[in-house]
């Protein structure tokens, strides 16, 4: 009953956003408007708020005897796109484990051989972001893989990236953000991520000139403030 009040106050024409890209005319609007303007009930506008608090460092773990991998997720909250730091997070990221050339990928996958894929993110909602890696590995390297990946953490905060990965790592992002661009449903969603975090179009300006600009120094600096492991929540499902 709950959920089905729920349904009926927020799936409601005043809290509907529609966005559309390409060429619309009147005859689109007119169909969008026949389609989604009618027979909907009127409902007060809800306001989901949320509030994400920090914790200690947190260990789940769920024991499968027979398992052949283990299931590996480490995370904490962050700062979303709101956040002034949130293009220089987006590049640490990609350099800890956001694209098949980051350390990660080079460590775990490359050189040890305990997974087929290993990465990092960060995610931007509306009252908070978060950071997460994610892998499975094989259930008799679990612990060893666990060891690396807080090895290649603590590297990023002690040591100066160089500026050959740097720029690779540049190179990478802005032909990412090229890429993204190349229908009008990618444009939709580009939209989307400035219009539900209250910001304009100036975001994307801001997030080019931060990756063709940002120091070795700024990022070590970022990797410090951000990269919080002792806050971290490791979860471990299979043998470890």
């Amino acid at each position: 009953m709950d959920l089905l009040t729920y349904f009926k106050a927020a799936y409601a024409p005043n809290n509907c956003t529609i966005v559309v890209s390409g060429k619309f005319d009147t005859t689109g609007f007119n169909l969008l408007d026949s389609s989604f303007g009618y027979n909907w009930e009127k409902s007060e506008v809800v306001k989901n708020t949320f509030s994400f608090n920090p914790t200690e460092k947190q260990f789940v773990y769920k024991e499968k005897p027979e398992a052949l991998q283990s299931a590996i997720r480490i995370g904490q909250l962050a700062i979303n796109r709101k956040h002034k730091d949130f293009p220089g997070l987006q590049i640490l990221n990609t350099v800890l484990g956001g694209y098949f050339g980051s350390r990660l990928m080079a460590n775990i996958r490359e050189d040890k051989g305990y997974t087929y894929g290993i990465g990092s993110g960060i995610s931007s909602l509306q009252q908070a972001g978060y950071l997460f890696i994610s892998t499975e590995v094989g259930a008799d390297v679990c612990g060893a893989a666990l060891t690396e990946i807080y090895k290649e953490i603590d590297l990023l905060k002690t040591t100066l990236i160089g500026e050959e990965e740097l720029n690779l790592v540049r190179n990478y992002m802005l032909g990412s953000m090229l890429g993204s661009l190349e229908n009008v449903f990618s444009h939709a969603d580009k939209f989307k991520n400035i219009y539900f975090s209250g910001l304009d179009y100036d975001y994307y300006s801001r997030y080019i000139e931060t990756v063709k600009t940002i120091t070795a120094e700024e990022l070590l600096a970022l990797a410090n403030k951000y990269f919080t492991t002792e806050s971290f929540t490791e979860v471990v499902i299979g043998k470890k």
